[in-house]
């Protein structure tokens, strides 16, 4: 971030062999580490969150188009795993989705409300 500021984070699979483990427990655990303790020693937490990844990978990624509708953003698993990134790939499906709604809109004639998604 800059020498003023440090960002932390722990990643635990939903799936880890262990079920009860406590992902906040571990993080506890990590900031007590020599080093992560030395580097945070004096400082104040400015905000802090936690959230669950949906990173079941490529091939657990269902249907994302279906009659009617479509499954977008976080929601469908658009979540690079190795890189911990899913925002880029959220937005873009979302972009992809209203496209291609567009272009079908613009094929079907005005009183057509079968194929309209109003």
């Amino acid at each position: 971030m800059d020498e003023r500021r440090v960002a932390l984070g722990l990643v635990v699979a939903l799936d880890y062999s262990n079920p009860w483990l406590s992902p906040y427990q571990e993080f506890q655990r990590f900031k007590a580490h020599p080093f992560v303790a030395r580097t945070l020693q004096g400082g104040t937490c400015l905000q802090y969150g936690a959230r669950s990844l949906n990173e079941g990978g490529f091939q657990s990624i269902p249907a994302a188009a279906f009659p009617g509708g479509a499954l977008i953003g976080c929601s469908a698993g658009f979540l690079n795993v190795p890189k911990i990134k899913g925002s880029h790939t959220a937005m873009k499906s979302g972009m992809l989705a209203a496209e291609a709604a567009f272009e079908e809109l613009k094929r079907s004639p005005e009183g057509d409300k079968a194929r309209c998604f109003c």
